[in-house]
């Protein structure tokens, strides 16, 4: 909002902010870290509320340092040194805001290292700050490299690694507004703009598309292989055309393994781009994984037969790209020659399995 003045009298007027037209602002990443370390470098009360809402610490602000260079290894975007509990701590944060294209693997393993080698600190905090985290919605989204470097951040470092988005920050920043300069809330409002707009911006650029357009359009040399499914499936319509569905529960073993083959002979389509590498990201394996171990535990053998085969079949095909958190299941992704990036089948957590088909 802005304060106007006419003869004497003051009024406001509300500003609203097209996010797209402020790229020249905070395209560049040292914009946005730069815009944090001026909040939390003049206002201490603001940065000792930070660590008090993430940690739950009392925090004693000692100094905010903007680019802290660790020869050979980098500088880290923002080194907050306080004292908590009588005892030195760290918190070093790294931001992002090019989720897709800037995300450097293993760069919260270097940085956090080089600060544990100069032991000056009794305890180590980590925030990565990024887009997106493993709260975002990538049903049909092809992620970014920041989640699986989120990963490697938290099995090193553990419950005191973060891995917070700007939409975060910026609710908290909103809660301490009136702490702020008006100029930094100018700021923080023209950031947030930027920032929300380029995420949906984003994630629409990285959308899995499958427009109308099913698997017999795609891998139309072995889409014969769906007929196999035929006398399994039930047809549901779905938001752009219909899904051919398979209830696994019902099925006996050699009706799963012909689900399973049906997926081998359309990954084996010659539309497919086998030149193309694709890697399972760790997240992934990991719900996988959990996945497996909760048929297991529930004794749910036959179900785990296939699954277990189906996961390892896609896993070592190096074309095949297993996606998912497991929150609602898994989907197999391809790319065809010419087309693009396509998901095979989906596998719903309820042990539904369901390909695309015509409209």
């Amino acid at each position: 909002m802005v304060l106007l003045s006419h003869q004497g009298f003051m009024w406001v007027r509300k500003m609203s902010y097209d996010g797209s037209g402020l790229t020249p602002l905070f395209h560049a990443e040292i914009s946005s870290s730069h815009l944090l370390y001026d909040i939390f470098d003049k206002h201490k009360a603001v940065t000792a509320a930070f660590i008090k809402e993430y940690y739950g610490l009392e925090a004693d602000i000692l100094l905010v340092i903007r680019e802290k260079f660790y020869p050979k290894k980098g500088s880290i975007d923002l080194f907050i040194t306080f004292n908590a509990n009588d005892r030195r701590c760290a918190l070093l944060i790294e931001a992002k805001v090019h989720d897709y294209s800037s995300v450097t693997d293993y760069q919260i393993s270097t940085y956090y290292q080089a600060v544990s080698e100069d032991q000056s600190y009794d305890e180590l905090y980590f925030i990565y700050l990024t887009q997106f985290n493993e709260k975002t919605n990538f049903d049909e989204t092809v992620p970014p490299k920041s989640l699986v470097e989120a990963a490697r951040g938290r099995e090193l470092i553990g419950e005191r690694f973060l891995h917070l988005t700007w939409v975060d920050v910026h609710a908290f920043l909103e809660k301490h507004r009136a702490k702020l300069s008006k100029e930094q809330q100018l700021m923080v409002d023209l950031h947030r703009s930027w920032i929300v707009d380029k995420g949906r911006t984003d994630l629409a650029t990285n959308v899995v598309e499958t427009g109308e357009r099913s698997l017999e359009d795609y891998l139309g040399d072995v889409s014969v292989a769906l007929t196999v499914l035929e006398p399994l499936r039930k047809k549901v319509p779905k938001k752009g055309g219909l899904r051919l569905r398979i209830d696994l529960t019902g099925l006996d073993d050699a009706k799963r393994d012909a689900v399973l083959k049906v997926i081998r002979d359309l990954a084996n389509s010659e539309s497919v781009n086998r030149k193309k590498q694709f890697r399972t990201d760790e997240l992934t394996r990991q719900a996988a994984a959990d996945f497996l171990s909760e048929m297991a535990v529930k004794y749910e053998w036959d179900l785990l037969r296939f699954y277990t085969g189906l996961f390892h079949f896609a896993y070592e095909t190096s074309f095949l790209r297993l996606y998912g958190k497991g929150t609602r299941g898994f989907s197999i992704k391809l790319e065809v020659i010419d087309k693009g990036e396509i998901s095979l089948c989906t596998l719903w957590r309820n042990k539904l399995v369901e390909f695309m088909l015509r409209r």
